[in-house]
């Protein structure tokens, strides 16, 4: 009996030595990455990093912090970071977000705020900390930008899972549950009331294969870039406008994609005009893009739906044989 109560306590010992010794490497491990980033040019501020948790997780919590990268000039600001792993699985981190963040660019402010915003990350074993999995989870979220533009939502989900056939390819889906824009942007787009107040569906499907791997070096720069995206499904119901999106492209060295989108659009007269509001399409071009969509639809029979193929090269995209303007820029900054 004697001889049990030994070992366990030796063992006590020598765990608590672990976890002491491990807790100090985590903080010592963040503090020094913040200090590089620092000496790189990053502003990176926070007033305290402690880990606590013992014995069985590192609760590793950051507060007021505010991190900026000068290549990207987006700063992130929150009051509070934590990052928890298990002692026995090291490689399952969980992090939990503030109820408050503020990400600013060059051209605008961002506030957020949430009730709970948080995700699970696994790693595989080692210093690259390469991303296996990930799911991020957000409720009751408000977004209000600078510019006077603003959106909320009940909730919002994301997975992604990298693929055993292609190790820079990931599975990605997305869910977002009653989204709804600021008023002040749904009048400037609807001045005809077709909308509803809130999205009735918003969910993506794909799969999208980057030049690198999703490790610790993408916080460092240069970030990670799509190469490929093969889009399963990409569903938006909202109010009277129905959007449904699916396709395969590749995407250049500039980030422009080129590939095909079958889409298919109901009430696509009212898209066109609130993409016209929105300024996704030009003004001069919005006469012309209607008639072309009158031709479209007459060829399936069905005045009020488009099923098309939309055609992107050379950075720039078409409605059939109608140009629509420059093709958005896939590039992660």
């Amino acid at each position: 009996m004697r001889k049990l109560i030994w070992l366990c306590l030796i063992f006590v010992v020598l765990y608590s030595g672990y976890w002491l010794i491990a807790a100090r490497a985590t903080e010592r491990g963040i503090a020094t990455w913040l200090n590089l980033r620092q000496a790189e040019g990053w502003q990176t501020e926070y007033t305290s990093l402690e880990t606590r948790g013992y014995p069985l997780s590192f609760a590793t919590t950051l507060t007021d912090i505010a991190v900026a990268d000068p290549d990207t000039g987006v700063l992130y600001q929150t009051p509070r970071l934590q990052i928890k792993s298990r002692s026995f699985t090291p490689t399952q981190l969980h992090a939990s977000l503030a109820q408050d963040v503020r990400l600013s660019t060059p051209f605008q402010s961002i506030d957020i705020t949430t009730q709970t915003a948080g995700g699970t990350l696994f790693v595989d074993a080692g210093t690259a900390l390469t991303l296996n999995h990930a799911a991020f989870d957000f409720s009751a979220l408000k977004a209000t930008s600078s510019l006077g533009w603003g959106f909320s939502l009940a909730n919002a989900k994301a997975v992604a899972n990298r693929t055993k056939e292609t190790p820079f390819a990931h599975d990605i889906s997305i869910q977002v549950n009653d989204l709804a824009p600021s008023a002040s942007m749904v009048s400037r787009m609807d001045s005809n009331g077709i909308l509803s107040d809130t999205f009735d569906t918003l969910n993506i499907e794909t799969k999208i294969t980057f030049d690198k791997a999703w490790d610790i070096t993408a916080l460092e720069g240069p970030r990670p870039q799509p190469t490929h995206v093969v889009l399963h499904n990409a569903a938006a119901t909202w109010g009277k406008l129905d959007l449904r999106v699916a396709g395969t492209f590749d995407v250049d060295a500039r980030g422009y994609p080129n590939g095909t989108l079958q889409i298919k659009a109901t009430n696509w007269r009212e898209m066109i005009t609130l993409a016209t509001a929105a300024g996704f399409i030009p003004k001069n071009i919005e006469n012309m893009a209607l008639k072309a969509g009158e031709l479209l639809a007459g060829m399936k029979g069905n005045a009020s739906t488009i099923d098309a193929e939309l055609t992107l090269s050379r950075g720039t995209i078409s409605l059939g044989f109608l140009p629509l303007g420059p093709a958005p820029r896939l590039v992660i900054r």
